[in-house]
């Protein structure tokens, strides 16, 4: 039976050490493009926060069962723990932006076109940063110790699944069931299964240690593999560069058009596949 469980155990945490290699090499990858070669553009900058914070959660986690293995029990962990519920906190914060910026982008669309401030991404990705920092500061001053956890699990699932679910829903209502004629763009394809990975493993209070752990792990991690293949989804060339299929999807155009014409949106111009 020990060696039976040893197995188990062993099998478990190859296949979270492999996650973890195969979200950082994602991420890493998305950050590289986005950093160093790809344009950037509004919403540019939410996907490069995100995948920042999506690739120190991956770090954190590795490093916490790490120390965990060895049995060390010395402040590093405390600190990878603080580290981690930040990454993790502004992920969450980061991707309910992105939905809520791409909603108002099909609510309002004219005044996201002419009136949308240029540095309004960047405004509120240092924000999102500050908050969690902020808010873990203050939990830690006044010594909540153990419940830090799920302090800051209920402040999120509190703060951004309404706000994630009421943007899915119009989302999904106004670009994939409108009764007009339109056309989608990739980007909304890759935004709304994201959100949905979301809403099923980031969320969930029942299942909410297992989804810190494992579930929203898996959620990071597959952010990369998503945008890769719906980018070459219906693309003309069957090999494309993962530099072209980021530009497809994250290009500063808004791809949501109407009754078969340019909308708006997109200035008048067609945005080629």
């Amino acid at each position: 039976q020990t060696f039976g469980t040893n197995a188990v155990t062993l099998f478990l945490i190859s296949i979270f050490y492999l996650t973890c290699a195969l979200g950082l090499m994602g991420n890493g990858t998305v950050l590289w493009y986005l950093c160093f070669v790809i344009k950037k553009n509004p919403i540019t900058t939410y996907v490069l926060n995100l995948a920042a914070a999506d690739s120190a959660v991956l770090i954190c986690l590795f490093c916490m069962t790490l120390l965990s293995l060895v049995e060390e029990t010395s402040n590093s962990s405390a600190v990878l723990a603080l580290c981690f519920f930040l990454a993790y906190s502004s992920s969450q914060y980061l991707l309910t932006a992105i939905s809520i910026e791409k909603c108002l982008s099909v609510i309002f669309p004219i005044w996201y076109r002419c009136h949308r401030p240029e540095c309004l991404s960047a405004i509120i990705c240092v924000l999102l940063w500050i908050m969690p920092s902020l808010l873990l500061g203050l939990l830690v001053f006044i010594n909540v110790d153990l419940k830090v956890s799920q302090s800051i699990c209920i402040i999120n699932f509190i703060l951004c699944t309404p706000l994630v679910i009421m943007s899915t829903a119009v989302l999904f209502i106004r670009v994939f069931c409108s009764l007009h004629r339109r056309q989608r763009g990739r980007f909304y394809t890759v935004l709304l299964i994201t959100l949905l990975v979301f809403l099923l493993f980031g969320t969930p209070l029942s299942i909410m240690l297992i989804c810190i752990f494992f579930g929203y792990l898996n959620e990071i991690s597959v952010n990369p593999l998503i945008y890769f293949l719906i980018g070459r989804k219906k693309m003309k060339r069957s090999r494309e560069t993962f530099r072209l299929v980021l530009q497809s999807i994250f290009s500063d155009n808004i791809d949501c058009r109407v009754g078969g014409q340019p909308s708006i949106l997109d200035g008048g111009r067609l945005i080629s596949n």
